[in-house]
């Protein structure tokens, strides 16, 4: 019998009530009072000090009071277990403007899984008959409709690859590996989807595109709409049934593969491998496969990186758990997670660093980075549901990149490239936005020294 949100919350009892609210969660750098930033900067969202401790909830700097911080939905969490509380629409109007971004578990000492706690909390709001705000209810029907939340015809979907001239990678029967490209990427930023699928055409890799593809769920795993997460889930799990290993190009469809679909499906791991497309450009430099061509045009310019809070912190705060559950006591070797989390935030800088040295760029990270980035706004249904919210946080995000005088924003996910592009437009940021990989096909970096294998790819 499919698992329910109230199933997934009495479930983490045990992890709610570990709450001590002790507020550490409302910031990035709760440990690190003292750590030494870029100083203040007056950006077009207000002043802040990148100093210390910086508050980083984006819902609690949004709305400001209690409840929509971390540690409020903690407290409501609590009142629904113990029947102090009944789900209502303005329990719903309280966890639902929240993005999810996991900052709060990151800075929580007691290492609580707060974004599963808050995602099934509004699975069980959804279940007890409360119903989902309007604009959720509008995708949750397209999706229902088309398998994908923008009401793009299915025909449609891979549209892009034929325009782009790789017609023949779609449904190739040959192929062990598959790229899942997702709905953003197929319907709206399609150059990050021509970006990478050009790559791995350049780099020799056999793939297939697989026009049965649809939704990978994240929307509908995040917003509490578990049943048709659910139905997509099984869909793409058909789908790629045949293949050996799944490559991605989206930070929230790799982290709905790789993290939410084992803890939803009845079977106990997935029927493929999955990797995003940025670790293999990593390996492939590290290996010394492949290295940049020079650019005239990106020389001397400042670089920085957003890290997807998809691929970045929610995958630091899996492998924390995971060790968790792998001790037989209450200790914890934080040198192991450490050394864990350093090696994954480092895939992409790899690339950056390696773009630095041959193409001339100049690589500058931002205050807030790894486990304490700061989101770009557009997780969690925020983006769909509360716009304006949204894009305020992503102006906050290009305020930190402005502090660093970045002439591009560099980030690895096509769901933040959109919040970010456009809330660098609406509010003048002045940057140019664009993904890692984009950047290496568009101005055509990719120098191969040892052309990859089967092997490298698999």
């Amino acid at each position: 019998m499919a698992k329910t949100g109230m199933d997934r919350l009495t479930e983490l009892k045990g992890e709610i009530f570990k709450c001590i609210h002790c507020k550490a969660c409302r910031f990035a750098y709760s440990g690190e009072p003292s750590r030494k930033g870029i100083g203040e900067f007056k950006g077009k969202q207000g002043s802040v000090l990148y100093e210390g401790m910086v508050d980083s909830c984006p819902a609690g700097i949004e709305y400001g009071w209690e409840a929509f911080w971390n540690a409020g939905k903690i407290w409501i969490a609590r009142s629904i277990l113990s029947g102090d509380l009944d789900f209502t629409e303005e329990v719903r109007d309280v966890i639902m403007p929240c993005i999810t971004c996991g900052q709060c578990s990151a800075q929580c000492e007691n290492k609580i899984p707060t974004v599963d706690i808050i995602e099934s909390l509004r699975a069980a709001c959804i279940e007890s008959g409360v119903p989902l705000i309007d604009k959720h209810e509008l995708v949750v029907k397209l999706v229902k409709e088309l398998n994908n939340p923008y009401g793009g015809k299915k025909d449609e979907r891979m549209k892009w690859a034929k325009d782009a001239g790789l017609e023949k990678f779609v449904n190739n029967k040959n192929a062990k590996i598959a790229y899942y490209v997702g709905c953003t990427a197929s319907y709206r930023q399609v150059e990050v989807a021509i970006a990478t699928a050009k790559l791995f055409e350049a780099l020799g890799m056999n793939f297939t595109l697989i026009d049965e593809e649809v939704c990978c769920g994240s929307p509908f795993f995040r917003i509490g709409a578990i049943d048709t997460a659910q139905a997509l889930m099984k869909k793409n799990l058909e789908n790629f049934k045949n293949v050996e290993k799944v490559y991605f190009s989206c930070a929230g469809c790799y982290r709905t593969f790789t993290i939410d679909y084992p803890k939803w499906m009845d079977e106990e791991k997935l029927p493929f491998t999955t990797q995003h497309a940025f670790e293999l450009i990593a390996k492939l430099i590290t290996d010394k496969k492949i290295k940049f061509k020079p650019n005239a045009e990106l020389k001397g310019k400042v670089v920085t990186y957003h890290d997807p809070c998809h691929t970045g912190r929610h995958f630091g705060i899996e492998f924390e758990q995971e060790l968790i559950k792998q001790s037989k006591n209450l200790m914890l070797d934080m040198r192991k997670l450490d050394q864990k989390l350093e090696e994954w935030f480092e895939k992409p800088r790899t690339i950056l660093k390696q773009l630095e040295k041959d193409v001339g760029i100049k690589f500058v990270e931002m205050y807030r980075i790894k486990m304490n980035s700061m989101c770009c706004g557009a997780g969690g249904g925020v983006r769909a549901g509360y716009p304006d919210f949204s894009l305020r946080t992503a102006s906050l995000r290009c305020d930190e990149a402005n502090a660093v005088n970045a002439d591009i924003l560099t980030t690895e996910c096509p769901f933040c490239w959109r919040n970010l592009t456009d809330a660098n437009e609406m509010y003048n940021h002045g940057m140019k936005v664009m993904g890692v990989l984009q950047m290496i096909t568009e101005y055509e970096l990719l120098d191969i020294t040892t052309k990859p294998t089967e092997k490298d790819f698999l």
